[in-house]
């Protein structure tokens, strides 16, 4: 496959893969329902999405998440293809070092400063939220490291 084909492909699907194995690890697999259980969660964080007003734009518009997603896909791209240049090795293990930075440089602090500051959610749910995270990025970043990497002629 040549260069522009894989680029169109890495720059037109990174959010939307990156979205839906989001909701493969949050929603399909039930870990939602352990970070939204009230015995658990703290119900600053539960009223936020349910009854403070304005609720989130996503109650208005559901498609708000796929386009944020889409975006910030745009931005993950590009950045990979910044850092896939300096990176050795095959294609998995270009995109498991990519995930382990796009993690480490993103979710500690978001965690930190969103549920666990501003929301009040429990430690345990933090840890278990940021492990989440972890596995969607690594495999977001796995996935484009295949488009970019797989099977790539070098000269």
């Amino acid at each position: 496959m040549n260069k522009w084909l894989r680029l169109v492909i890495l720059f037109a699907t990174t959010g939307v893969v990156w979205c839906c194995f989001m909701r493969l690890l949050f929603i399909y697999s039930g870990a939602q329902q352990i970070l939204a259980d009230p015995s658990m969660q703290s119900s600053k964080f539960l009223k936020s999405f349910m009854e403070y007003e304005p609720l989130p734009r996503m109650a208005a518009d559901g498609r708000i998440v796929w386009k944020g997603f889409f975006v910030c896909g745009l931005f993950a791209a590009a950045v990979f293809l910044i850092f896939n240049s300096k990176m050795t090795g095959n294609w998995s293990s270009r995109g498991l070092v990519f995930g382990f930075v796009h993690w480490g440089l993103m979710i500690p602090w978001f965690e930190f400063y969103l549920p666990y500051n501003v929301m009040n959610e429990p430690f345990c749910l933090v840890l278990f939220e940021g492990s989440l995270w972890l596995i969607t990025l690594l495999l977001t970043a796995c996935y484009m490291s295949f488009v970019i990497n797989f099977r790539r002629v070098t000269y």
